[in-house]
């Protein structure tokens, strides 16, 4: 668009006449879209083949609500382009068409987005694309998107983090609107100190009432929001040998489900499986938020490696982690921490394949406070493979993980697969509708309906974990995976972050950022410990 300024005499003549010029054309134009009016040029060759898309949004089916879908054309020979968008009923036919001009930058605007999607709610929108080289039309073949009726979460929540943790102190806690383009920051952990890591961010009940993150290194702890109420709590009482971190919510009481573990990373220079983070030891804790009170979820010890626990929607059950410890002691990798022994580096190193996780239950009587015993849920040890963050969905009857050869941190390996357990028939499957090939695929969470998931994959480049959102229908099966739009579509390739641990919600986090970092910053004292009972 080229702007022209006007100065001099006459320039508000000038001003008000090209305004009315506006107008009389916006209005021409509107009433030319309205009417149906086919945009496609008079003549044009045929080519048997559909256009190349960036994000590819080709045969996604998306929630009515969401944002809209721009992409790029990535067609290298085209002067022009036309771009048709018409609404057809799920049996191909016709009903309108709607026609939307534009060289290879398909922007669409809100109004247009919204008005059409719920238009075409449960239908099809047919994309007919065009374009001119060197004087003369083609047609490549037509795509389409399936428009949903089942509306998203409007929010999703993540972390943002360097790839390959250059700079682990660079990072923050963010909330996006799915409906639009809207993303806001709560917490920036460099604001509080250049040497502060946060994540571990969960909510209760998709709302934001009550909702945490964890802290490590500086300024180390975990800040509770409850009700506009911030409080910071140490969750490293006496008696335990390392403070909590993986948590989940209780989704009716103000209890959170903590996994304190010990941790450790190996950096990898020729495996293409970059990373291994490796559990020391992990044991499993409840904390009563309102008393800082702390109690055992299953009896704490060397013989198991507990974590990664998440409830059931009606609290009754907490599902979690299990592996068989292959040899790492409490006393040798916790207590002594700064032990420079390379024979511990290397016994890490030759047993790290024999740490295989399976899925694991327990129930919870919220009357007695007391757990029951755990059962075994996926055994996917003895597929020699291991299974990570259980997710069940509201409704109870699909429980997601990610399953990979082992350990407990997929996110850096590329046989990460996200699978599903039907807890009715006890079957379970890898959701290879929505996995990608030789790219880790994990961090998954379900919508408040049950209907939508989005999990971070590396798909793109191998480097960058991105969203992805797919639906879930009522025979069990998952649509082809969708990309988080964005108004500019290269932002997802441009955005030198990874998105990671996606939980949606129905709103922002409501507290001042402003309020979230001065509590975040407090240094804590032996008055804010949990006590360990």
């Amino acid at each position: 668009m080229r702007i022209v300024a006007f100065t001099g005499r006459g320039a508000r003549a000038r001003i008000v006449i090209c305004a009315a010029l506006f107008l009389v054309a916006f209005a021409a134009l509107a009433i030319w879209v309205r009417s149906g009016s086919r945009s496609a040029p008079d003549s044009f060759e045929t080519v048997a083949r559909q256009p190349e898309i960036y994000p590819d949004y080709r045969d996604t089916v998306v929630p009515v609500n969401i944002a809209p879908l721009n992409f790029d054309l990535c067609e290298k020979d085209a002067d022009k382009v036309r771009i048709v968008v018409s609404g057809a009923d799920a049996s191909g036919n016709i009903e309108s068409e709607i026609a939307v001009f534009s060289d290879s930058k398909i922007r669409f605007s809100q109004r247009f987005w919204k008005e059409t999607t719920r238009r075409f709610s449960g239908k099809k929108l047919a994309f007919s694309t065009y374009i001119e080289s060197d004087g003369r039309w083609s047609k490549l073949d037509d795509w389409t998107i399936g428009i949903s009726a089942d509306p998203i979460d409007p929010w999703v929540s993540y972390r943002k983090i360097a790839p390959g943790y250059e700079y682990f102190s660079d990072v923050a806690l963010w909330n996006r609107n799915l409906e639009t383009f809207e993303e806001r920051a709560f917490f920036r952990a460099r604001l509080a100190s250049e040497r502060t890591c946060v994540n571990c961010h969960s909510y209760q009940n998709y709302r934001t009432d009550a909702f945490l993150f964890h802290m490590r290194f500086n300024k180390a702890g975990t800040v509770f929001g409850v009700n506009g109420d911030l409080v910071k709590r140490d969750l490293k009482a006496e008696g335990m040998d390392s403070g909590c971190s993986y948590c989940a919510w209780r989704p009716n009481s103000l209890h959170v489900a903590f996994a304190s573990a010990s941790t450790f990373q190996t950096f990898h220079t020729v495996s293409p499986d970059r990373i291994d983070v490796l559990d020391g030891f992990s044991d499993l804790y409840l904390y009563d938020v309102e008393r800082n009170e702390l109690k055992s979820i299953v009896p704490p010890g060397d013989e198991f490696l507990d974590t990664y626990p998440s409830w059931s929607a009606d609290g009754s059950s907490l599902y979690y982690c299990s592996a068989k410890n292959p040899g790492f002691s409490t006393e040798r990798f916790v207590r002594n921490p700064s032990e420079q022994n390379p024979d511990r580096n290397r016994e890490t190193l030759l047993i790290r394949e024999k740490i295989k996780y399976d899925v694991k239950r327990v129930s919870y009587d919220e009357k007695t406070g007391k757990f029951g015993s755990p059962e075994t849920v996926f055994a996917a040890s003895e597929l020699d493979k291991s299974a990570l963050f259980p997710r069940l969905s509201p409704d109870g009857k699909t429980l997601l993980f990610t399953v990979t050869r082992y350990g407990c941190f997929p996110i850096w390996y590329l046989d990460s697969d996200i699978w599903a357990l039907d807890t009715t028939t006890g079957e379970a499957r890898s959701v290879d509708e929505i996995n990608a090939p030789n790219a880790s695929d994990s961090y998954h969470s379900w919508s408040s309906s049950g209907r939508w998931i989005v999990f971070s994959s590396r798909r793109e480049d191998g480097s960058r974990t991105r969203l992805y959102f797919s639906h879930f229908d009522e025979t069990g099966n998952f649509s082809k995976p969708f990309l988080l739009p964005q108004k500019d579509p290269i932002e997802n390739f441009n955005n030198t972050r990874s998105h990671n641990v996606p939980e949606f919600t129905l709103e922002p986090v409501k507290i001042p950022e402003r309020k979230i970092l001065k509590e975040a910053s407090k240094e804590l004292t032996e008055y804010d410990k949990a006590k360990l009972r």
